[in-house]
């Protein structure tokens, strides 16, 4: 963000790292209040962190000596009142049927028999990546990107780690922050009140640390980390880095282990920095924004060697075209996240001052995990696991299960299948509104036009498909074609995130818009199962 005022001004303003904000209904609008009282979310119980295994009713696991022949087998289950139901070849392991209750006897008569090198019995085992029951949780593709839903599997956070969010306050009556508030300070006025006055410091709150799996909202990062809310910035969005200042400090001095700021200026300051060395000396993660202009101008508190710079990726870990870069970026996260607001609002949230928290929460995680590793080890473990990619930073986009192994966490064995939803740049709520398209206009003379279609299918699992579009700036078209009579909706998103058509019908389903020169996000959603295909006219870039 920008400065506010001159430099040489004794007080120097810091402008939030906004320009991030997508709101529920129209990206790129201001969020609108919805009802405290949400809908009831699916009954998805979480996989547990250590699933307790069950005994199969009714099979054994028998593994006979070298010797003993198939049709010997066959005899000897047989006279046991059990038959064989399947066999892994490989480990000469007989599957065995027998009647239920009677799993005990059976398996006690075949041990003693000579014949019998091992017999045991099954037991069930689960998928890890553990699933949250919150109402938003399908539309929240930031934390399967990250693996997070992972790394639940070995921690969900502890209320020992504080994540002081220095910001413009918190709603202290959301219901979604409630069970994870700790006492918060107002450095602006010098009281107990963080109350806050702007939304924005309630947003990025929630990425970090909403109580999660409760049902209700959204799952944020580090579900039972404890969130401080310290207000340094006022209901414009702006403060002071003296503020910040001592708003570090405050949050130091009060326990906390990682201090998350969703702000930035183009300037920094001796005693800013004098208060980044202060609480990094005394073991605290700092994480702050790497700003929204789109540049790689430096911006502070995120460009001292002693903070994680972040910038923000897209679902395909490209970076944003509002997002800040370089090599004093230290690391990536994604950029947009489903989140809390105030008067119970909950919606997509969007900017670096999203993928802040995302880094904060993923070091609560890791502090919750290892609870004697330094800041310094955690640090170490965010910029060392990240995954390298395209995004013009120092080290790359974070991973906050590979962060709790470089830590020394055991690995798990990885889901079978994504509990997932498809990643979605800025996903939007359901239902949502039609927005007429505006009229194709005649293409300039001489351009090249280009035809791409993609296939694919929405599903109860996996209700929205996401594609990347690279075009030229101008007139577009499209059909939409599927299986099924429910009707499905065809949402392009700029490479800003601004919502360019959202359309809803029956197959086949007309579009037509105008594109401007970049990389659109494409996304196809509906409530049932369906196939389709989409094919897109668009100019060459």
């Amino acid at each position: 963000m920008e400065l506010l005022g001159a430099i040489a001004q004794a007080v120097v303003k810091v402008a939030l790292a906004i320009g991030s904000i997508v709101a529920s209904v129209v990206p790129g609008a201001a969020p609108a209040p919805a009802p405290v009282a949400f809908p009831p979310g699916p009954s998805v119980a979480a996989s547990p962190t250590a699933s307790s295994s069950k005994a199969i009713p009714g099979q054994l696991l028998v593994h006979y000596r070298d010797v003993v022949q198939p049709d010997v087998a066959d005899t000897i289950e047989k006279a046991h009142g059990a038959s064989k139901k399947a066999e892994i070849g490989a480990l000469r392991v007989r599957v065995v049927a027998v009647p239920n209750g009677l799993e005990e006897a059976v398996l006690r008569q075949l041990a003693t028999d000579p014949r019998v090198q091992y017999v045991e019995r099954d037991f069930t085992l689960v998928a890890t990546g553990t699933t949250p029951n919150d109402y938003w949780w399908p539309n929240e593709w930031s934390e399967i990107k990250t693996r997070t839903n992972l790394a639940w599997d070995l921690t969900q956070g502890s209320s020992s780690v504080v994540i002081a969010s220095l910001d413009t306050g918190v709603d202290l009556t959301q219901p979604d922050l409630q069970g994870n508030l700790v006492a918060g300070y107002n450095v602006l006025n010098g009281s107990s009140d963080p109350t806050d006055d702007n939304g924005h410091g309630t947003w990025a709150a929630g990425v970090a640390g909403a109580t999660s799996n409760n049902s209700i909202g959204v799952a944020s990062y580090c579900w039972r980390c404890s969130l401080m809310p310290v207000k340094v910035l006022g209901a414009d969005g702006s403060g002071t880095t003296s503020n910040v200042a001592a708003g570090i400090i405050w949050a130091t001095d009060h326990g906390a282990r990682v201090i998350s700021m969703s702000l930035s200026g183009t300037t920094g300051t001796s005693t800013l920095q004098s208060a980044v060395q202060y609480a990094h000396s005394r073991g605290v993660v700092l994480v702050a924004a790497a700003g929204n202009s789109g540049n790689a101008t430096q911006a502070y508190p995120a460009a001292y060697p002693e903070v994680l710079g972040v910038a923000g990726t897209d679902p395909n870990d490209a970076l944003y075209s509002w997002s800040n870069y370089g090599a004093w970026v230290k690391l990536a996260a994604p950029g947009c996240s489903y989140t809390t607001g105030r008067a119970g609002w909950y919606g997509s949230f969007c900017g670096t001052s999203a993928a802040t928290p995302v880094v904060a929460g993923i070091a609560g995680l890791a502090l919750s995990y290892a609870s004697g590793a330094t800041n310094t080890a955690v640090e170490t473990a965010l910029e060392a696991s990240s995954v390298r990619t395209g995004a013009a930073v120092a080290y790359g986009r974070v991973d906050a299960y590979a962060t709790l192994l470089a830590l020394g966490a055991s690995a798990t064995p990885a889901p079978t299948s994504t509990p997932s939803p498809t990643a979605s740049p800025t996903p939007a709520p359901a239902p949502t509104p039609v927005v007429t398209p505006s009229p194709t206009a005649t293409p300039p003379p001489g351009a090249t036009i280009l035809s791409t279609t993609f296939s694919g299918a929405v599903t109860n699992k996996n209700p929205a498909r996401s594609f990347s579009l690279t075009s030229g700036a101008g007139p577009a078209s499209g059909t939409l074609t599927f299986s099924k009579t429910a009707p499905l909706t065809v949402t392009v998103y700029s490479a800003s995130g601004t919502m360019l058509l959202s359309q809803t019908g029956g197959s086949p389903l007309s579009l037509s818009l105008d594109l401007p020169a970049g990389t659109a996000q494409i996304v196809v959603s509906g409530t049932a199962q369906s196939s389709f295909s989409l094919t897109i006219n668009y100019l060459a870039p």
